[in-house]
């Protein structure tokens, strides 16, 4: 993705993500308040949306998170389970620390873009980052 917001937004479309809020306010992480929210749920299909897309673009620096909530008609844990098999066979470098925030953190770089795996609570999250994040956004020292 490039750091246009538009260019985010038609790419996310694409994979049927519409936006929800360009300023949401109620991140975990305070590096993403602000962000702008995309969800795979829309107001036709209420309780079936089981992604949530955080988009933070600040100048160059771009992080994605993407968490995979359950709704009242799924369970996330088979699209995530599906997702983190192919990460891990197409990376095939995965690395883990520990973060005072959220416990262990499995990651994964290529070609200077980081990919960092880990859970708040129960919900598992994926956050893609062009820039290292373990000390600004996991709290790592």
């Amino acid at each position: 993705m490039s750091y246009a917001r538009t260019t985010a937004t038609d790419e996310l479309n694409k994979k049927h993500f519409t936006l929800i809020d360009r300023n949401y306010q109620k991140a975990n992480n305070p590096l993403l308040q602000g962000a702008t929210y995309y969800s795979n749920q829309t107001d036709r299909t209420p309780g079936i949306g089981e992604i949530m897309v955080l988009s933070q673009i600040n100048g160059s620096k771009q992080i994605t998170e993407i968490s995979f909530i359950s709704g009242t008609k799924n369970s996330y844990s088979d699209n995530f389970d599906d997702v983190y098999k192919q990460m891990v066979n197409f990376f095939k470098d995965e690395r883990t620390f520990k973060s005072p925030l959220y416990n262990d953190v499995n990651y994964f770089v290529r070609d200077k873009v980081y990919y960092y795996v880990f859970k708040v609570k129960d919900v598992p999250t994926i956050v893609v980052s062009n820039y290292k994040l373990e000390e600004e956004y996991f709290g790592k020292k």
